[in-house]
């Protein structure tokens, strides 16, 4: 897949999906938002040194590399798995402008790029990656959880994935007090959140956006 490129408003870069045609990203910015809605609402607010992860939608991988190094930064060992239907093209991946300034950050995320599917794989000690060639509906979710990264295209696009079926699929490979973030904070979400067994808070959204959703597995 490789998309149309374009500079969000904090100067990094992102994707509108040829197929969907939804951005990967707020236009606001889209490290900007991975920072705010998912390191700093999602990792940032777990208190453990080893965290389980689960992804919905891996895309241009920028919330992959921010919790690794993150997760670098503070010492804590993760078990990383993303689903994505739709993997960019590594000519795309080369023109994403993430962590340019810094050698050995820009290496790192070319390998998350890089490595192979559907199976775990070392990126650094301390850190694995699976990453799932499939779709969400279909992906086998074996394992709990402890941090959910639900960042599905916008409801608009894909309403199906947001869905309470979906959310019961995420809730039961969550571990009980585990935590689902994302960005969206649409009424239809949050209803559906609660009926598949989450607490649901509102939080300060990112980049202009009024809210965002942080919620916890009863």
């Amino acid at each position: 897949m490789k998309g149309e490129l374009f500079l969000t408003q904090d100067g990094s870069s992102s994707l509108r999906h040829s197929l969907l045609g939804d951005s990967y990203h707020s236009e606001g910015g889209a490290v900007s938002e991975s920072l705010h809605v998912y390191i700093d609402a999602g990792f940032n607010s777990l208190d453990k040194n080893h965290i389980s992860i689960f992804e919905m939608g891996f895309g241009t991988g920028l919330n992959c590399a921010l919790t690794l190094f993150q997760a670098i930064r503070n010492s804590v060992s993760v078990d990383y798995h993303s689903v994505e239907l739709y993997p960019i093209d590594q000519e795309v991946v080369r023109e994403l402008n993430y962590f340019k300034g810094d050698a050995r950050q820009r290496e790192l995320f070319e390998t998350l790029h890089r490595v192979g599917w559907n199976n775990q794989q070392n990126i650094v000690p301390g850190f694995t990656l699976t990453k799932y060639h499939n779709s969400l509906e279909n992906v086998e979710l074996n394992r709990q959880f402890d941090l959910i990264y639900f960042d599905a295209f916008a409801y608009d696009t894909q309403p199906e994935l947001w869905s309470v079926d979906i959310f019961r699929r995420i809730a039961s490979a969550t571990v009980t007090r585990g935590v689902l973030v994302t960005y969206s904070s649409k009424g239809v979400v949050k209803q559906a959140l609660r009926d598949a067994g989450f607490e649901v808070k509102r939080l300060a959204g990112a980049c202009g956006k009024h809210h965002m959703l942080r919620a916890v597995k009863l």
